[in-house]
């Protein structure tokens, strides 16, 4: 995962636990890749 990435995995973190749904935050970025969003999802759930 590249440190783009990982930032923004920190700041999804923060948002759903300030009670966003990860859904409506992952609209907020529309460039990302199939491949990113499951690297995000998965790093999210393990």
């Amino acid at each position: 995962m590249t440190m783009a990435l990982n930032l923004l995995l920190r700041v999804l973190r923060r948002r759903v636990s300030k009670g966003e749904s990860l859904d409506s935050i992952l609209a907020d970025y529309p460039r990302l890749t199939e491949e990113e969003r499951e690297q995000i999802l998965a790093a999210l759930e393990g």
